[in-house]
């Protein structure tokens, strides 16, 4: 067979039409990745910045109660009742409130009593009087028969404090009264100065005193409070308290 002389030879050259199809193959190809080899694992970072709070969450369900514990061990047994109050004079404390019946009135001034001194009197009224809340052993702290306060039944260095509750009537301006408590036969006893009262009045007042038991003697004695005026006055006992400590 004759080759014709007139066919038109490739004009482009074999390598260079494989690099041209190899070219295309390529834009053409899928490649899938393959893993290779693990490296080394790098240095932690830095911490990244705080985030916000979160929503806050349901709160739990409360636990049941937990079962009671053993019983403790005993104490020790407590003092006995003959030993006293834990105080210095080792007195029990206790107090007592006498009304009085009796409301007519006694005549204060400076003739009147033992140097213008007028005693204070009461005839209690045993149905209203309080005497429940006694110092432990004690009886009566009011001596009706010799209308005094009465601290037999004390120990030496207790403290007691009275308080009469009075009507006051004065039939002067300017009034002076005074208030004292006495034991017979001794020198001690606190004095105080009421007040001057300015106008002729009918007062409601409270006198007070407080005072300790010195010895034997003044336990024996008593004691008995005392009322002074420097004009005409009269005076009305409602009521007296007496506080033991």
């Amino acid at each position: 067979m004759a080759i014709s002389k007139n066919m038109d030879a490739p004009k482009t050259r074999y390598s260079e039409a494989v690099k041209s199809t190899k070219s295309i193959e390529a834009n053409n190809t899928e490649y899938i990745a393959v893993p290779g080899i693990q490296g080394e694992k790098g240095e932690v970072g830095p911490a990244g910045p705080q985030g916000p709070q979160g929503p806050r969450g349901e709160r739990g369900i409360p636990g049941k109660d937990g079962k009671e514990g053993p019983q403790g061990p005993k104490g020790d047994p407590g003092k006995g009742g003959g030993e006293g109050y834990e105080s210095p004079s080792g007195q029990y404390p206790g107090w007592a409130y006498y009304q009085n019946k009796n409301k007519k009135p006694l005549f204060l001034g400076p003739d009147r009593g033992h140097d213008g001194w007028v005693n204070i009197f009461m005839d209690d009224d045993a149905d209203n009087n309080i005497l429940r809340f006694l110092p432990k052993g004690s009886v009566s702290l009011w001596n009706l028969v010799t209308q005094r306060i009465n601290l037999k039944g004390l120990k030496a260095g207790s403290i007691i404090t009275i308080r009469y509750d009075i009507t006051l009537s004065t039939f002067n301006n300017n009034t002076e009264v005074w208030f004292r408590t006495v034991t017979p036969d001794l020198s001690y006893g606190p004095t105080t100065l009421v007040g001057n009262l300015k106008y002729q009045f009918e007062y409601d007042l409270s006198l007070e005193h407080t005072f300790f038991v010195e010895n034997e003697k003044m336990k024996n004695l008593g004691a008995y409070s005392q009322v002074l005026t420097d004009n005409e006055s009269s005076m009305i006992v409602k009521s007296m308290y007496i506080n033991i400590l």
